[in-house]
């Protein structure tokens, strides 16, 4: 009851000045969704991880593979305590669009990972398309590699194929073939010859891309204008520019639809907890910054920049506030 609340260490209102919590009495083994397998959130999740568990062992994280849609319900649910997905989806999810038609009364926004993801295709050097869109209107036999059904990276490019009339089922009229792998089996596939192109999502320099390309020459297909400005005005993501050279061959960049990752957790997740995960990442922000290429414009004072889909978690937001950021 209220008297067991009032001695808890975790709950007792601390002396003025000290913060809400005590961060070092917060205790927890928590199940976190990343992304998948080698993939942008999942290796961003495992930095979350290793920095709080570092700072505060009582607070145990274990990151499992997961997806930027999926990974809403699931925490929604109690599935997962934490959930790595970005702002458009979140935007999505609290709109009930796109691959999105549930309310998630449990989930609570933790902190902005200020990351740029850019939905790119990269083909080999002599695939006969320079853009997107032409794969459509060639009705090219391509035979093109993207994440699992329903993963947003997956839903993001059949999309795109829709607003231009399409399918994944037509290109296997034209000849063609979608092969529905993890990062490690696409770059296998055009590695073999059996795949021309990989419809991606892609940050900084990431791993599977670099690998590929020192083996295979590759190219960037542009977007369409027409097709990038419908996908970003009917779903809301953001406008961005993939630079050149960000694998080997790389000549031009690329004007794509963007995105900025965001970790939820559980509503019912308890604010101690919450609190010493945003604390533990805010002062380390040069380990977050150096976990990963994609996170080197991470700043400690923009973690409450969610987009406000969901609201903040009380647990993030105390902190927030204790530092003047929100």
């Amino acid at each position: 009851g209220l008297a067991a609340a009032a001695a808890s260490p975790l709950l007792r209102p601390r002396r003025a000045g000290a913060g809400a919590y005590d961060p070092t009495t917060a205790s927890a083994v928590l199940r976190a969704g990343g992304g998948t397998l080698g993939g942008i959130g999942y290796v961003q999740m495992t930095g979350l991880a290793k920095i709080v568990g570092d700072t505060y062992p009582k607070v145990k994280i274990t990151v499992v593979p997961g997806g930027w849609i999926g990974n809403i319900p699931r925490t929604d649910k109690g599935e997962l305590d934490i959930g790595s997905t970005t702002l458009v989806m979140t935007r999505l999810a609290a709109q009930k669009k796109g691959a999105f038609t549930a309310d998630y009364l449990n989930v609570r926004s933790m902190l902005a990972v200020q990351d740029a993801n850019y939905y790119v295709a990269v083909a080999r050097k002599d695939f006969p398309a320079a853009t997107v869109g032409e794969i459509v209107r060639k009705k090219l036999p391509a035979r093109l590699a993207t994440l699992a059904k329903g993963n947003a990276t997956e839903w993001i490019w059949r999309t795109a194929f829709e607003e231009m009339g399409a399918s994944w089922e037509d290109l296997e009229k034209w000849g063609g073939k979608m092969n529905h792998v993890d990062w490690a089996n696409a770059v296998s596939l055009v590695k073999d010859g059996h795949a021309d192109a990989i419809l991606a999502v892609a940050t900084g320099k990431i791993g599977w891309l670099t690998e590929l390309s020192t083996s295979r020459d590759l190219k960037a297909l542009q977007w369409d204008d027409d097709l990038r400005e419908d996908i970003i005005r009917k779903y809301g993501f953001l406008r961005g520019v993939y630079p050149a050279g960000s694998f080997r061959g790389q000549e031009a960049a690329v004007a794509c639809p963007t995105d900025s990752g965001v970790f939820v957790v559980r509503a019912d997740l308890e604010a101690p907890v919450v609190y010493a995960c945003v604390k533990a990442l805010a002062e380390h922000e040069g380990k977050f910054q150096a976990h990963h290429d994609s996170l080197k414009g991470f700043k400690a004072s923009a973690l409450p920049k969610t987009g406000g889909a969901f609201p903040l978690h009380a647990g993030a937001a105390d902190y927030y506030r204790e530092r003047g950021w929100a």
